[in-house]
């Protein structure tokens, strides 16, 4: 009888310990130091042609990165615990199937990746639909969000 509550301790003792901190789960808590804010209706005042960007499956309009819609010269916006973010375009390798484009701050303690595949156009709305991921680096740490929307001029 008391083998099988050491036993049963031994047990409960290993499933409560700290699970190792490396592969995955150091990449879950890095991703976890910082909230990735949906953008208020005013944040981000883009002229032109504009790409706007929310969770995939949440509702239209929740975006949470809106960026000037040209390869060149463009300036993105996210909200990151619950401070706007304007980043400047630093590289791009985009055609007319999607592409790549990369955003930093100024300080370059944050950047985004856009990576995203071009789906339906819609010439009536002068629009595109976009899906991909935004890979966003902020103070070390990173996460990745999928995400879809479109660009639109």
């Amino acid at each position: 009888m008391h083998k099988r509550f050491a036993l049963a301790a031994v047990l409960l003792l290993a499933a409560c310990s700290p699970q190792s901190t490396t592969g995955a789960a150091t990449s879950t808590a890095a991703a976890a130091r910082f909230v990735v804010n949906d953008l208020g209706d005013n944040d981000g005042a883009i002229q032109g042609c504009t790409t706007m960007l929310g969770r995939k499956g949440a509702q239209p309009g929740a975006d949470v990165f809106r960026a000037g819609g040209g390869d060149q010269d463009a300036q993105a916006f996210v909200r990151i615990d619950g401070a706007l973010v304007t980043l400047n375009l630093t590289s791009a390798n985009v055609n007319e199937q999607g592409g790549t484009r990369t955003f930093a701050d100024a300080s370059h303690t944050t950047q985004v990746v856009e990576a995203l595949t071009t789906g339906a156009t819609h010439e009536e709305a002068d629009s595109v639909e976009q899906s991909g991921t935004l890979t966003i680096t902020h103070n070390g740490s990173t996460q990745t969000i999928e995400v879809e929307g479109g660009t639109a001029c």
